[in-house]
This record gives C-alpha cells, structure tokens and sequence, in this order.
C-alpha cells in the first residue's frame, strides 16, 4: 500500500515539474546589452557575482537596464522559494519594480560564505525529506 501511494504522490506531482521556470546561465543576461563596453562590465559582473539560476531568469524578465541591476543586485547570495519565484515569472504583466518586489517577498535566506558554490557552478536546490 505505501508504495502504489508513494508511486502515485509521484505521477501527481510531475505535472507540476513542468509548470516551474526554466534556470538562465546568468553569464548569457549579458547579451541583453547592445554596447560593447556594456557587455564587457556585465561579464565582468556576471563573473565574481554568485546568484541563484531561477531568480536570475526572473531578472531577465526586467525591461528597463537599470532596474535589471538593482534586481540582479537584490539576487546576489539568496536563497528563494521556488514557488514563489514562479509567481514572479509567471505573470507577463508585471511592472519591473512589481517583479522585484516579488523576489524580495520569496527571498528565503542569505547564503553564508561557506556554503556557497564555486563561481559559475549550477547547483540543484536540495529538498529535505519530509518523516
């Protein structure tokens, strides 16, 4: 019995697998820039700055050049809720300062020195199990 509900928990919950955002490479965000020099200092960023892969697609949603760095400012070392960061991707008709209020209410935790991973190195969000 708890392996047919075990194995149905799993089937119900792979639909909501497809629903969640896509990670973005935050090195490729550069490419939004026109100017050569623009998208040298955004490498350059890119490259010493460790953000979460989820939140960075939400900044990628953020028109406006400016906004685009406060956003990507305010994802430096934090840690999000997964659903909540849907929720900012998913709506199209956000404001920009609309989708950064929304990162900043799914920000979970800092991530401490210690814990984060090498630069440009993608890690999967852990899940602890439930008993």
């Amino acid at each position: 019995m708890k392996i047919l509900c075990k194995s149905l928990c799993i089937l119900l919950f792979i639909p909501f697998l497809t629903l969640a955002i896509e990670p973005i490479n935050p090195h490729s965000l550069c490419e939004r820039f026109v100017g050569e020099d623009d998208q040298k200092s955004c490498d350059a960023r890119m490259k010493n700055d460790d953000v979460d892969w989820y939140a960075a697609t939400v900044c990628s949603l953020v028109q406006d050049d400016q906004q685009f760095w406060s956003c990507w400012d305010k994802i430096k070392g934090v840690r999000f809720n997964p659903a909540q960061l849907d929720l900012c991707a998913d709506d199209q008709k956000l404001k920009d300062s609309e989708r950064i209020d929304c990162l900043t209410k799914a920000q979970l935790t800092r991530v401490p020195a210690s814990e984060k991973p090498a630069a440009g190195e993608f890690q999967p969000l852990k899940i602890k199990e439930r008993k």
